[in-house]
């Protein structure tokens, strides 16, 4: 078993070797109380049984939860064995020995239940373990004295008195080598370890063998300073376990100055037991904390400098960031490689030197300026630090005349007093990137640029549009106009050519104006002035209306015409002119893309979410490919443009406008030579649906 790790029984059955090491802890802790018990003085009956209670309260420390009161029992049993061996009475061997168990078990409640370890790791592990030691010899104490009490055996204060300090002694001692402590390197090796503890043992040998005067005896405790300091905690408790066992046995062999203390200075018998005690207490309570201590601040100190030696290395290797330290002043304390390489200076140039020399004037003024600071890299790095304004380009010259950017980020260092000892300052070469960022900066000024000068050229051509075709409308109404008063015989009978002829210019007159009113109206949705009038319309009267104006196109056609439509009105809020004039282009192109012989077919309807206008027609159809540019101004399919069928484009674009104005969608379906047919889903109400 390793000491060092902690002594475990496992639970389940037992292996023959396992339970040869439970006998044998078993007999190691009869032997102490056996050896001991024989030096008691018979006029106290009170024993000092400091070795036997260490070694119970360790392996219950460090036994598992099913054997834990196994090894209690057994370690009361051997115990009460040892007290009759010697000759103690019943009650007492039995009280005696119960009140040591319980002083075991509460040191270990008390130590596992404040830290949640077993261990000597810090300062915190030390204050626990001797407040649990403290309290555990207090039990032990009030057990003994109250046996003391009912048995009438002695004094029962100094019988608690002497209990006390017994415990506490064994405790102390023995308890250490049960626990946890930190595995490190000590700062002295082995030969001077060796012979530092052969010192220290020979030393204690001859002070309890030749020494006269108690206090003599105490010259031992500077020699556990050293071994706190430079060896390991670990040793040093098996070193303070054999000072403790050494003292003991030459004292129960009547050497040493501690033996008849009683007789020479006439004590009680149980305050003669009470220097040795002192002693080994005081031995553990300098030798324990010294030692933790002393490995703690080596742990930490190594854990500085392999943090440091991380740092530097980590400084050292970032060639691609230059790392530049200064002291308050601004003088280089640090220059990394990747300065060295960013700023193409030597670090022995600079180091030692004020950062100031290698920025130029202009940039240090600029700095300052916008910090409101000194014109110094000190001063700006204290004002940057403080207004938290700490990332900032900056432009240095290298040593071979080239002008570098780089994104500096300064920090301050702080000193033990929470001043500030020097600044930081990491920097990353953004030339390249800077350039970029310009170019792409003037790139997109460009494009804005451009944008604004497109968004003109569309006012424009929009206000152009718009204004000829205002300019349009009036002549070609009066064209119209005159045509008709011609074509009425106003103006003189006319002969059948001149008839015709007037036709034609009405009939061409009327497409001029159709196409005069797309564009007033296409001008009107890219400008956003097409303004819907809603108002309750039965669209029963909307396709009606449709069908009327359709009738002149209609009358040279030879078409068949069907319309569904409920019986009830189908009232919705629309703009019953706009809408009519997207269901006539429908309209209009299921005519003119159908030969005739075939049939078109218009069906109204209700649906949950509002209405639907549905046009079909038998004619050529459009192909699949083309049906997402079918709502682009100016689109013609390529079927329309192989059999040069007349149009501007523009007709399903305003649909589609017109549509979106309304809060609806219009859907498609078509496939060339099949026809096709167009859907249109309206809201009832405009707002509430989309």
């Amino acid at each position: 078993m390793r000491a060092a790790q902690g002594w475990r029984l496992r639970a389940g059955p037992v292996p023959g070797h396992r339970a040869f090491r439970v006998v044998l802890l078993q007999l190691s802790v009869f032997a102490a109380a056996w050896l001991v018990l024989g030096d008691v003085d018979a006029s106290s009956r009170v024993p000092a049984v400091w070795p036997a209670v260490g070694l119970i309260a360790g392996f219950h420390l460090t036994s598992s939860r099913v054997w834990r009161p196994r090894l209690l029992a057994a370690g009361f049993a051997v115990m009460v064995v040892a007290y009759l061996l010697r000759g103690y009475p019943l009650a007492i061997a039995t009280g005696f020995s119960a009140s040591s168990v319980v002083a075991a078990h509460v040191v270990r409640q008390l130590l596992i239940r404040s830290s949640g370890r077993a261990a000597l790791l810090d300062k915190g592990d030390v204050s626990t373990m001797i407040g649990s030691t403290a309290m555990g010899a207090a039990v032990a104490g009030l057990g003994y004295g109250a046996v003391c009490a009912v048995t009438g055996t002695g004094n029962p204060l100094l019988g608690a008195l002497a209990a006390f300090g017994s415990h506490t002694a064994s405790l102390m001692v023995l308890l250490p080598l049960f626990l946890r402590t930190p595995r490190f390197q000590p700062l002295a090796g082995q030969r001077e370890r060796l012979v530092q503890s052969v010192i220290l043992l020979a030393t204690t040998v001859v002070v309890f063998v030749v020494a006269d005067a108690p206090p003599i005896i105490f010259v031992v405790m500077p020699m556990f300073a050293w071994l706190a300091f430079r060896g390991t905690l670990r040793e040093a408790t098996l070193l303070l376990t054999a000072v403790g066992v050494i003292g003991s046995g030459l004292t129960a062999a009547h050497l040493g100055p501690i033996w008849d203390i009683r007789a020479r200075y006439d004590l009680s018998p149980e305050l003669a037991a009470g220097v040795l005690q002192l002693f080994l207490i005081d031995s553990g309570l300098i030798l324990l904390p010294l030692a933790v201590m002393a490995t703690q601040q080596r742990m930490s100190a190594a854990s500085a400098a392999r943090e440091r030696e991380t740092r530097e290395r980590l400084v050292a290797q970032a060639t691609g960031t230059a790392v530049v330290t200064t002291d308050r002043d601004g003088r280089v304390v640090l220059f990394n490689p990747g300065a060295e390489t960013m700023l193409g200076r030597r670090p022995e140039a600079v180091v030692g030197s004020l950062l100031d020399a290698y920025l130029s004037p202009d940039e240090l003024r600029r700095h300052a300026s916008d910090l409101s600071a000194e014109p110094t890299f000190a001063g700006i790095c204290r004002a940057s630090v403080g207004l938290g304004d700490t990332h900032r380009l900056w432009s240095f010259r290298r040593s071979d005349g080239a002008e570098r950017s780089v994104r500096m980020t300064l920090s301050a260092i702080p000193d033990e007093d929470g001043g500030v000892s020097g600044f930081l300052a990491t920097a990353e070469d953004v030339t390249e990137r800077e350039a970029a960022h310009e170019a792409l900066m003037m790139s997109l000024q460009h494009e804005r640029e451009a944008a604004e000068r497109l968004r003109e050229t569309d006012r424009v051509k929009a206000d152009f549009l718009a204004t000829v075709s205002h300019e349009l409308r009036t002549p070609i109404t009066n064209i119209i106009g005159y045509t008709e008063v011609l074509d009425d015989g106003v103006a003189g009978e006319l002969t059948t050519r001149q008839h015709d002829i007037i036709g034609r210019v009405e009939r061409n007159s009327r497409r001029l104006l159709l196409l005069v009113e797309d564009l007033l109206t296409l001008s009107q949705i890219e400008s956003s002035e097409l303004q819907l009038e809603l108002v309750p319309t039965d669209l029963r009267r909307t396709v009606r209306g449709a069908l009327e104006s359709l009738a002149p196109v209609l009358a040279s056609r030879s078409l068949e015409i069907s319309t569904v439509v409920p019986e009830a009105p189908l009232v919705s809020h629309v703009d019953p002119v706009q809408l009519e004039r997207a269901l006539l282009n429908l309209l209009t192109n299921a005519v003119k893309f159908t030969p005739d012989g075939g049939s078109i077919e218009v069906r109204l309807a209700h649906t949950t979410s509002g209405s639907e206008i549905v046009v079909h027609d038998t004619g050529m159809g459009i192909p699949e490919a083309e049906h997402g540019q079918l709502f682009r101004r100016f689109f013609r399919s390529s079927t329309v443009t192989e059999q040069a069928i007349q149009g501007t484009g523009l007709g399903l674009s305003i649909v589609h406008a017109i549509v979106a104005q309304h809060q609806g969608h219009i859907e498609v379906a078509s496939a060339q030579g099949r026809g096709s047919t167009f859907t249109v889903r309206l809201p009832h109400v405009v707002g509430e649906q989309a």
